[in-house]
């Protein structure tokens, strides 16, 4: 087993998939104290828990008109408590939790590693197989022959392609909890190529905005990484070669690597847009990468660039890179793909980046 301390460079959500809102928590000054409802109701006389029953039914409630007067304790009633960072949400998006307590997933960090490698793994003539598969116009035909040749990636091929991942011989912990989690409010920065300037994404007029339970920047992560090397496996299931770099020092190079290209990518696009934050951000970020100790991005925010082999294909063969943005209908810009970018507002920061100490 190897120690591994991940140090939050920005703020990261990793999402459980359930949110939140005002009905379920109090806000006093710059805290956010999360409510248990049911503690609450079990307190009140029959009248008030009437009252609070209709008002959970209007979607406009918040538990802060309803607490106010009341002879309630919020250190007995509460479940958790956050720091709020901008105004005050009316809805919070959970960040995944080990009972009450914030955590980051081993696996979050494994995926994100995994990323890093098929990058690292990708040359020329794996490039022009993917044009080759992009060619296919039968799109469950395409989507299967993608899976296959993202699984030949990691493994000898053939039928057991899932069997003989060198992948699975990684084991990431999933990280200590953190003691306290806060509040993130998180706007789309989007760009206008007819002008080189960038905005806030708006609906109607108004602009987006979220608010994110955060693992906070400055905290320090600490969790395990496993290698499980046989070499008589490895040899039996095809590995050989691949399996080579199961060692942290092979992975912190390909997490340095593709890392140093994302930020020299975002660099170009802070430059070309004008957004002066993303580029004072980046350049700080580029030296605090390094072999020994490289950054990487996870959970909400990374993007397309951050989860894909698009930035490599970008820089190896644009052709096929421009076959890889018309097949994604909907969500593909002529000018810039991928053309938004999640900012934690309060520091100004997109989400996300952290360093392996």
């Amino acid at each position: 087993m190897t120690k591994l301390i991940l140090e939050t460079i920005s703020p990261i959500h990793i999402g459980s998939g359930e949110s939140y809102s005002s009905a379920e928590f109090l806000s006093i000054g710059n805290t956010i104290h999360r409510m248990d409802v049911n503690k609450i109701y079990n307190l009140l006389s029959e009248k008030e828990r009437e009252v609070l029953v209709e008002h959970l039914e209007d979607q406009y409630f918040k538990l802060d008109d309803f607490f106010r007067g009341k002879n309630l304790s919020i250190a007995e009633l509460k479940l958790y408590s956050l720091e709020r960072k901008g105004q005050v949400p009316r809805e919070i998006k959970e960040h995944v939790k080990t009972g009450i307590k914030g955590y980051l997933p081993g696996s979050s960090l494994k995926g994100a590693i995994k990323t890093t490698v098929m990058n690292a793994f990708m040359d020329k003539k794996k490039i022009e197989k993917i044009g080759e598969i992009l060619e296919n116009p039968d799109t469950r035909r395409r989507n299967r022959e993608i899976q296959k040749f993202i699984e030949d990636i990691f493994s000898s091929g053939g039928k057991q392609s899932s069997y003989s991942d060198f992948m699975r011989f990684v084991q990431i912990s999933d990280f200590i909890p953190v003691s306290r989690l806060c509040v993130s409010e998180v706007k789309s920065l989007e760009v206008d190529d007819s002008i080189n300037r960038w905005y806030w994404y708006q609906r109607n007029g108004k602009i987006v905005q979220s608010s994110l339970e955060t693992i906070e920047v400055g905290e320090k992560l600490e969790g395990e990484i496993h290698f499980i090397y046989n070499d008589d496996v490895h040899r039996s299931l095809g590995l050989k070669g691949k399996a080579d770099i199961l060692n942290i020092e092979e992975i912190k190079y390909f997490i340095y690597n593709f890392s140093a290209e994302i930020i020299k990518y975002e660099l170009s696009f802070a430059k070309k847009y004008n957004v002066d934050f993303l580029l004072a951000f980046y350049r700080k970020l580029m030296k605090l990468n390094t072999l020994e100790s490289p950054v990487i991005k996870l959970g909400h925010g990374v993007g397309y660039l951050g989860t894909t082999v698009g930035l490599e294909i970008k820089k190896q063969d644009n052709e096929v890179f421009e076959q890889v943005r018309k097949s994604l209908r909907g969500r593909s810009y002529e000018f810039e793909y991928p053309k938004t970018r999640k900012i934690a507002v309060e520091e100004n920061v997109p989400l996300g980046w952290c360093k392996i100490l």
